[in-house]
């Protein structure tokens, strides 16, 4: 058995072997909190690392969040309507309303609806004042997804380098913030692999600003097995919205755990999951099933 481990974004600055032993590490402390250790070898987990990948080719994109929305503005562009909607999602989950939006902007009248990127900013302020999610943070990862959803070349990069490092093994499938959506958008389309259990962890796939990008149907993918598991911190802003029949409809279900007290400073990050008990014990009886 096989465990894949897909990461996010915003991991370029590290290299892959020592990425990889960060989140074993991680894994380690968490089974220890059952008194289990690894069942597999570390040889047998796999970490399809894109984290430079993905840097460059967004680098290489080369358009700022303020000329997508003007250009959307101007020219009625759906995709640029991605941003708004994406965050006034986060903004919902964060319980932030529009008033406090408002009072972000310095535009005498701003209402909700009117996509421009003061009011974007607007929201972005507003949810870095009342989250620990920083206005910067919170760009980058907007515009991240934003790409790797929108940019037909740019996912299937990605999607190419991930599956590289795939075979038709019995494996267990986990992906941490982008790397859910990464890992569910290759999953559903390659029949042929042979995953035991497929895990997710501060997923964003409930919001449905990111839905609208998924391929239709959306379902649950049929290389999968037995059953999909998602796991979030509910101060988690950005994976907040629990994958059930409300916001990701499929069939079987999909398990959903929001007991997760992830301690990292955003309530996102991949030590704060991989580190929770339950998690790590569900990790753990995936990869011993017979």
């Amino acid at each position: 058995m096989k465990l894949i481990l897909i990461h996010g974004r915003a991991q370029a600055a590290f290299e892959p072997v020592d990425l990889k032993q960060k989140w074993i590490k991680t894994l380690k402390l968490g089974l220890d909190k059952s008194n289990l250790s690894l069942p597999i070898s570390e040889d047998d987990i796999i970490f399809p690392y894109y984290g430079k990948l993905l840097d460059q080719l967004v680098t290489e994109y080369d358009s700022p969040v303020e000329n997508i929305i003007q250009r959307g503005v101007e020219g009625e562009n759906k995709d640029a309507k991605f941003f708004q909607d994406f965050l006034l999602e986060v903004a919902e989950n964060a319980n932030i309303s529009d008033q406090e939006i408002a009072v972000e902007n310095d535009a005498p009248v701003i209402e909700r609806g009117i996509m421009n990127w003061e009011w974007v900013h607007s929201i972005m302020k507003a949810i870095d004042k009342k989250t620990s999610w920083s206005e910067y943070t919170l760009k980058k990862f907007t515009y991240d997804v934003f790409l790797y959803l929108t940019v037909d070349a740019i996912k299937e990069k990605i999607n190419k380098e991930v599956i590289s490092t795939l075979d038709n093994e019995p494996c267990v499938v986990l992906g941490h913030s982008l790397g859910s959506v990464v890992s569910y958008n290759i999953l559903r389309d390659k029949d042929d692999l042979n995953v035991r259990k497929f895990i997710t962890v501060g997923s964003p796939l409930g919001i449905s600003a990111i839905k609208k990008y998924l391929k239709a149907p959306i379902k649950m993918p049929e290389c999968v097995a037995n059953g999909w598991y998602n796991a979030y911190d509910e101060g988690d802003v950005v994976a907040l919205k629990a994958l059930d029949k409300k916001y990701f409809n499929i069939n079987p279900s999909i398990v959903n755990n929001n007991n997760v007290k992830n301690q990292t400073d955003n309530q996102h990050g991949i030590e704060g999951y991989l580190n929770d008990k339950d998690i790590a014990l569900e990790i753990y009886k995936a990869l011993t099933e017979k």
